[in-house]
């Protein structure tokens, strides 16, 4: 009996080990794939071209899409974001980055990486070589999408591209903080992901209604930017996604409450219906260029860069 008990619990484990393999090497293989998207560019010489590399501590190596560089004295726009501000599907002319470059004559510092969100773009404005970079700005932009919402949380319990090292919480004074799990192997189960997904499901729910991790993060990049550059102007653009989510006036009236210029894209596309399939790629998730080129013009005017 004790005999075939043994062997049984030998097997789950054997099960439950090879379970568990499998799920770690997903996971590596979706973070090689993460950091190697970019490389591409490594390819790319002329002159108007530059692929930024930077290692950031307990963090992996992290490869930024081409940037647009212009020989001038104005200072340079840090544009932040996911794949949308990356510009995904375009080709480097086509990208956000490069439409402003041409239309301001500055150098457009494309730090935007995909599958990302905000949570990453305080992180890469925490890093203390950003303002040696580039010791004056006039203008952040940061790029949101509706998803931005459900990665502060999907990447607390799903180790894609390594956001695991990027944990933030609201502690119990409402200070944003950064922790770490004592036992963070766990988090790459297959099995605990099962079960914490369940409460992230219910976080992700709870954010949609009151921001406040999103908020939080928001605020500290906020006092970030006007730390690094006091001049500086912080620019949110809120680009439409398929999913028709929006974010409601209260909470872009907190945003702007932060010192955030909030833009959002939809009132510049109102002679279109933006939802409409040809203005998007084939992967129905990415814009074509023609809604950038809508946006970015209005844009510069407004704030005369």
């Amino acid at each position: 009996m004790l005999k075939r008990i043994l062997i049984n619990l030998l097997l789950i484990i054997i099960a439950i080990g090879t379970v568990e393999f499998a799920s770690f090497q997903e996971i590596k293989s979706k973070n090689e794939a993460f950091k190697q998207q970019a490389d591409r560019a490594q390819f790319n010489n002329t002159q108007n071209f530059q692929t930024k590399y930077r290692v950031l501590e307990d963090f992996n190596p992290t490869v930024f899409r081409n940037s647009s560089l212009k020989k001038t004295n104005k200072t340079p726009i840090i544009w932040l974001g996911c794949s949308f501000a990356e510009g995904a599907g375009l080709e480097d002319k086509d990208t956000p980055c490069f439409k402003i470059s041409d239309l301001t004559g500055r150098s457009c510092i494309n730090k935007s990486k995909g599958a990302t969100g905000a949570q990453y773009m305080y992180y890469q404005l925490t890093d203390k070589n950003l303002k040696n970079d580039y010791p004056n700005v006039d203008f952040v932009i940061y790029t949101f999408i509706w998803n931005h919402l459900h990665r502060l949380y999907n990447y607390q319990v799903n180790p894609l591209i390594d956001m695991v090292n990027l944990r933030y919480k609201v502690d119990s004074k409402g200070n944003l903080v950064q922790y770490k799990p004592l036992f963070k192997p766990i988090y790459s189960s297959f099995f605990i992901k099962r079960i914490l997904n369940r409460q992230v499901s219910k976080n992700i729910k709870k954010e949609e209604q009151d921001f406040k991790l999103y908020n939080a993060v928001m605020k500290q990049s906020a006092n970030t930017v006007h730390q690094l550059y006091p001049n500086a102007k912080f620019i949110m653009i809120e680009f439409p996604e398929l999913s028709k989510k929006e974010l409601p006036q209260s909470e872009i009236d907190t945003l702007k409450s932060y010192g955030i210029e909030v833009i959002k894209a939809a009132d510049y596309m109102k002679n279109i219906d933006i939802y409409d399939k040809k203005y998007w790629q084939s992967d129905e998730i990415h814009p074509r260029e023609e809604l950038w080129d809508m946006v970015l013009p209005q844009i510069v005017k407004k704030y005369r860069m």
